[in-house]
């Protein structure tokens, strides 16, 4: 499975964090978008696990995320897909997120 966002933000889930670029110079409304996830079955001696690898993009802020400005930064990550009770499950993308929150960098992360 693979998702790939629109970049149209419509509808676009986020997090605001303060970045500082790798020039010092500090963002503190910096907005962090996924834009793309794949899912992967593994299974070795036990029952099958689904393990998440998602990416994304950290722009400025919201205004040149609207305005189609080129992102500052980058991250990855990936986290073992949590199937949950299906009535109270997240979906691919909100798990993204969800885990990007408890990465260095991200934890003081808001959801805007």
């Amino acid at each position: 499975m693979t998702f790939i966002s629109d970049s149209a933000g419509d509808g676009c889930m986020a997090l605001r964090i303060e970045y500082v670029t790798p020039y010092g110079i500090t963002c503190s409304q910096a907005h962090c978008v996924v834009v793309g996830a794949t899912c992967d079955r593994e299974q070795r001696d036990g029952p099958k696990t689904y393990k998440v690898h998602f990416n994304g993009r950290i722009y400025a802020d919201i205004q040149a995320y609207d305005d189609d400005k080129s992102p500052i930064s980058g991250f990855n990550g990936s986290f073992e897909l949590n199937p949950g009770d299906s009535k109270n499950q997240y979906n691919l993308v909100k798990q993204c997120y969800e885990h990007l929150k408890t990465m260095s960098g991200f934890d003081a992360g808001v959801d805007c």
